[in-house]
């Protein structure tokens, strides 16, 4: 097997055996908080998260990204890369907490009034453990990665079990599990990065700080426009439907966490390999035929998920909750183009091509904005559902554009009959009952998947054949 595939599939197996089973437990953690916790108290916590969300990239200039790329480049020193980092993420912390200490004191928000400290602990321990993960990504230490993920998994879990059951906390409990599942594995990358050795004698590089600022610049547009695709719609149901709406609305998205959780995990090792193969022999060939290939396995799996909506929501979804699976089938389709897009993101990163990737945001975040307030108040929470997946849609087909040659898909046609019958199919999950038109489409889509990957296997045996005759 080439060198590049061996390197993809042994940082992909490595990250799935660590994630695959902690993934699962979280998930199945779903039916716990739906149980203890209100749609308000749902509602409130996924706003805080959301805003955070927001904040983190404009208050760290999305220094991450730069941490990430910049490391792999062999021509920076990472010390110095590292230490460009952190002094974003300090600064920005210290902004918050200027911010969140006067809306303790003047009641600015009654929501969070009294949580305002954890609101803290939760930015603090969120964006430093995005600092390591993308500093461990930059020096390749795969395995490193691995170990903090179950090392975050069993903080999760563990907190969410005492604060919720034990020590019935309600949302304090549950924020107090989200800092531990952020905060812990940030400590364990401290030391087996020895980050704590990175600064010894070493000079802030002025130069390369002006460099990863105009590589990350654009890139907060792209973060803010991501940010507005998956969760402007929050604050929208919010104020036309209410905060216990919101709730349901938030808790809908479990579902498509399934694929997100999935594809995360070839997601992180996609990335690495990406920019590690950029401008070598073959390269354009590796892209296309990984991103053909992830995207034949995306409709299969998104369309088996739409057909398993309701029984999902009845196993994972109590009380007033269980109606959130009438928005899962759209924000499934939805995670189908952001995929795509995600996996053109790192080829355009590979190439430092940030300003493509903020256009491809700025697009998609205006669709998203517009859709959002038009179909909200036209249709409820469904309308927010089709709005996030006409803007990702978007998204993907300006990067598309961006790449051009980068990625030469042979039968572009059939990628797009796949992705309009996972569309139909999820207009008949939620108004009709015509089951059996859906496991057509299903099975349709597997016959599709094994033919065109079938040719793909023939053509390539061929072409090697060829070469070694020659």
């Amino acid at each position: 097997m080439n060198q590049k595939y061996k390197y993809l599939l042994k940082n992909t197996g490595i990250l799935t055996i660590s994630n695959f089973a902690s993934k699962v437990l979280i998930f199945l953690l779903v039916p716990l908080y739906t149980s203890v916790l209100s749609t308000e108290e749902m509602g409130t916590y996924d706003l805080v998260v959301s805003t955070i969300s927001l904040l983190y990239p404009v208050l760290t200039f999305n220094i991450v990204d730069g941490v990430m790329r910049f490391a792999m480049d062999k021509a920076y020193d990472k010390s110095q890369v590292a230490l460009v980092g952190i002094r974003y993420i300090t600064m920005s912390a210290v902004v918050v907490a200027m911010g969140l200490i006067p809306c303790h004191y003047i009641k600015l928000f009654q929501n969070i009034h009294g949580i305002e400290y954890f609101i803290f602990l939760y930015y603090l321990s969120y964006t430093l453990n995005q600092y390591f993960i993308q500093l461990a990504k930059g020096m390749e230490k795969v395995k490193h990665m691995a170990v903090a993920g179950i090392i975050g998994t069993v903080m999760m879990l563990g907190g969410n079990i005492l604060g919720l059951l034990v020590f019935k906390m309600g949302l304090t409990g549950f924020f107090l599990a989200n800092i531990l599942a952020q905060a812990v594995p940030a400590i364990y990358y401290y030391f087996v990065l020895h980050f704590y050795s990175f600064f010894e004698d070493v000079q802030y590089d002025k130069e390369l700080n002006r460099k990863m600022m105009s590589y990350c610049l654009p890139l907060i547009f792209s973060t803010i426009g991501w940010w507005i695709n998956s969760a402007s719609d929050r604050y929208v149901v919010t104020i036309l439907c209410g905060v216990s709406t919101n709730g349901v609305l938030s808790v809908s998205y479990k579902i498509p966490s399934i694929i997100n959780t999935v594809f995360g995990m070839f997601g992180q090792a996609w990335q690495i390999s990406a920019i590690k193969e950029y401008g070598k022999k073959d390269s354009i060939k590796f892209y296309t035929d990984f991103f053909m290939f992830i995207n034949l396995m995306m409709c299969i799996g998104c369309a088996s998920i739409i057909m398993l909506s309701k029984p999902l929501a009845r196993l994972l979804y109590a009380k007033e909750f269980y109606g959130a699976w009438q928005y899962a089938p759209f924000l499934v389709v939805s995670t189908i183009f952001n995929t795509a897009s995600g996996l053109i993101g790192p080829m355009l990163s590979a190439v430092k091509d940030s300003k493509s990737m903020a256009r491809s945001a700025i697009y998609g975040a205006g669709t998203n904005i517009f859709l959002n307030i038009v179909l909200v108040y036209l249709g409820g929470a469904q309308g927010a559902a089709i709005a996030t997946a006409i803007s990702a849609f978007i998204i993907y087909y300006v990067r598309r554009r961006a790449i051009g040659d980068g990625l030469k898909i042979r039968n572009p046609l059939v990628l797009w009959i796949m992705w309009s019958m996972v569309c139909l199919q999820a207009l008949l999950e939620i108004y009709t009952s015509f089951y059996f038109l859906e496991i057509i489409i299903v099975i349709a889509l597997f016959l599709m998947s094994y033919r065109l990957a079938s040719h793909t296997l023939k053509k390539t045996l061929a072409i090697r054949k060829e070469k070694m005759n020659d």
